[in-house]
């Protein structure tokens, strides 16, 4: 797996682990473990053999296999967050920032699903996605907020940018269950250029 975000706190991740590298190793494995063996035949020793901590060190950490789930969906989620954060950060013009944000979310689903994910463990990650569905709606909104800006003034209208985004995350999550394929990768990374020229094309027809 190649989860590495920072940790940050909220109600299913306490403070006392926080940053630490331990815990990132920790719910990296579980995260193998979990795609190897599904939640309901995951152990505590499947957590320590994947991750390669010690006993002590997952229980300084972690009481129980729940505790480590709740911490693996929040590490999850976060890393998202933070991710599309920092690849829309400091790119001004929206058209490329729009275009960074689509590649980055392609290559974080893409390299962050292991094959067979649902296949294993369909409850688990269903639950997940379902309850942090509106946290990726957000995350995304809030990087392409520039973007819809200049969409709206080069329009002179109000676009509904939420349902966009909408749209955006479905079609992204349901290449989890259906893997897309290289005509559909090209499509996704190739939407910041048919964006703008249908922004080109509509703002013509205006004139």
């Amino acid at each position: 797996m190649k989860f590495q975000p920072e940790l940050a706190t909220s109600p299913e991740v306490s403070d006392d682990f926080v940053m630490s590298p331990s815990v990132i190793k920790i719910l990296s494995g579980a995260l193998d473990a979990i795609a190897e063996r599904g939640v309901k035949r995951l152990s505590m020793s499947d957590i320590i053999e994947a991750s390669g901590v010690s006993r002590g060190t997952l229980y300084r950490y972690f009481s129980n296999k729940d505790d480590v789930l709740a911490a693996v969906a929040e590490f999850v989620c976060v890393g998202f967050e933070t991710g599309v954060r920092e690849v829309a950060d400091g790119i001004d013009d929206p058209i490329d920032r729009f275009r960074q944000v689509m590649q980055f979310y392609a290559r974080y689903t893409n390299e962050n699903s292991p094959d067979r994910v649902f296949e294993v463990e369909p409850r688990f990650h269903l639950s997940f996605f379902r309850s942090r569905f509106g946290r990726y709606k957000l995350a995304v909104h809030a990087a392409l907020e520039p973007t819809f800006a200049f969409l709206e003034a080069k329009l002179g209208k109000k676009i509904n940018a939420m349902a966009i985004v909408e749209i955006l995350v479905r079609l992204q999550l349901s290449t989890l269950l259906v893997p897309a394929d290289e005509n559909w990768m090209t499509l996704w990374n190739e939407s910041a250029d048919s964006l703008e020229k249908w922004l080109v094309d509509t703002a013509n027809q205006t004139v």
